[in-house]
Order: structure tokens, then C-alpha cells, then sequence
């Protein structure tokens, strides 16, 4: 499960450069186009909203996995031992629960709806349903690492029974 985790970090990390890269070259051209050829590109603006949208949740799916994501560990920086275990236990749980309904579950929804109605882009003409296919596939990725995260808190749970130090909850690596 490990091998497979670090390939999806990989693969993760290195598209969400791709497209960085991609909105900077948009984001450059359509300044170029509007301040030297006096009119900007049609379809720049929209590729920089869809791209936005792509990057931030695929980048919170990241950020989660790395645990670079914005906490508040007022609670788990003082819980030690079983305690913390239990606490980490029950934030991932939200966490997953969230991922499951809100993104996979609703981002399905919103997908299949967009889908069926076919609706598309302005400039671009694309069908918004693969804009908004980034909504479960990120439910998806941050529900697989809050699993990670979750074995790990429970393994770390049966390494430390006595111990009463805080247990250090590792990005899906035992």
C-alpha cells in the first residue's frame, strides 16, 4: 500500500506542476495579448478559472497527504500517547466522511448533472462535467490517504499501548 501511495504522490505532485506551469503560460499570454496586441485572448480567462479550480483541489489533496494543510493543533500538539491516537483517529474520520459525501458523492452528483444537461464552457466549449471531475477524483485521493492515515494511527496505537510520549502520526509511512 505503500509503494502504491508514493507512486499516487508522484503522480499527484507532478501534475499539479504541470499545471502551474500551464496557468503561468496562460496567465502571461493573456497580459501580452491585451497590453501588446490591445485585446486579450477569448479563451485565457476561462483556462485560468478551470485550471484554478483543477490545481486547488488537487493541491489540497497534496497538501493533506504531506500534512502542509491548514490545522488547528491547539489539541493534538498537547494530547499524548493513547489520547492523541484517539484524536487523530477521530480528525481523519472527519476528514474522510467530508472527502466522501461532499466531494465524491456530491462532485458525482454535480458531474452527472452537468453531464446529462450538457453544459459546456463559453470560450472554451469544453462540457463542464470534466471541469467538475476533479471534484471526486480529489474526494477519492483524500479519502485513500485518510485511510493511510488512519492505519497508521491505529498501528502506532498498538506500538505505543503504555507509552505515554506523543505518538508522531507519519504522512502514510510506517
Amino acid at each position: 500500500m505503500n509503494k502504491l501511495a508514493r507512486s499516487i504522490d508522484r503522480i499527484l505532485s507532478w501534475t499539479v506542476i504541470i499545471l502551474m506551469v500551464i496557468l503561468v503560460v496562460d496567465v502571461v499570454w493573456q497580459v501580452a495579448t491585451r497590453y501588446l496586441l490591445g485585446s486579450a485572448s477569448s479563451f485565457t480567462e476561462e483556462l485560468a478559472r478551470f485550471l484554478l479550480i483543477w490545481i486547488g483541489l488537487l493541491g489540497s489533496a497534496y497538501a493533506y497527504r504531506m500534512n502542509l494543510h491548514l490545522a488547528f493543533d491547539y489539541f493534538s500538539s498537547r494530547a499524548t500517547g493513547r489520547n492523541r491516537v484517539w484524536l487523530m483517529l477521530f480528525i481523519h474520520s472527519l476528514i474522510a466522511l467530508f472527502a466522501l459525501l461532499v466531494l465524491v458523492i456530491g462532485g458525482s452528483y454535480l458531474v452527472q448533472l452537468t453531464w446529462e444537461l450538457n453544459q459546456v464552457s463559453a470560450a472554451l466549449q469544453v462540457k463542464l462535467a470534466y471541469v467538475y471531475s476533479v471534484l471526486p477524483l480529489s474526494g477519492i485521493l483524500i479519502l485513500f490517504y485518510a485511510v493511510l492515515f488512519i492505519r497508521d494511527a491505529l498501528l502506532n496505537q498498538k506500538d505505543n499501548k503504555d507509552n505515554n510520549e506523543p505518538v508522531e502520526i507519519t504522512n502514510g509511512e510506517v
